[in-house]
């Protein structure tokens, strides 16, 4: 399980590392043509943030860590998919960077995850 675990924080850690450099390329007023692409990638991580909570629950990992993360993550789906329509003009910067805020915090919840179901792993030995 552990190798599982690894391959699932790498992958969030690289789809992060992606979806920040597109997002901050979007905040620039470059690339808008891979803003499916950001879609697509930030469900990915979603999905491997609710995997990593499933995993976490069955590992016996904090239950208040693992349900918020399985909550973060629709709250993530959530404002990605309608943030578009908030706040029209100038007004959608704060809009940007509370959709910044959130996905960092999904990254983060995802290694915090990973790192307690590898702990879990080696008290178990």
């Amino acid at each position: 399980m552990k190798t599982t675990i690894v391959l699932l924080q790498n992958a969030v850690r690289i789809l992060g590392i992606i979806l920040i450099v597109l997002g901050f390329m979007f905040w620039t007023g470059h690339s808008y043509g891979l803003v499916p692409l950001h879609m697509r990638l930030g469900i990915s991580l979603v999905g491997l943030l609710w995997i990593l909570a499933i995993f976490g629950m069955a590992s016996r990992v904090n239950p208040v860590l693992t349900i918020g993360a399985i909550v973060w993550g629709a709250l993530v789906f959530i404002f990605g998919t309608r943030m578009g329509t908030w706040l029209p003009g100038r007004a959608h910067e704060a809009i940007r960077v509370i959709h910044f805020l959130i996905g960092v915090v999904a990254i983060g919840l995802s290694e915090m995850i990973s790192v307690r179901i590898k702990r879990m792993a080696r008290s178990q030995k």
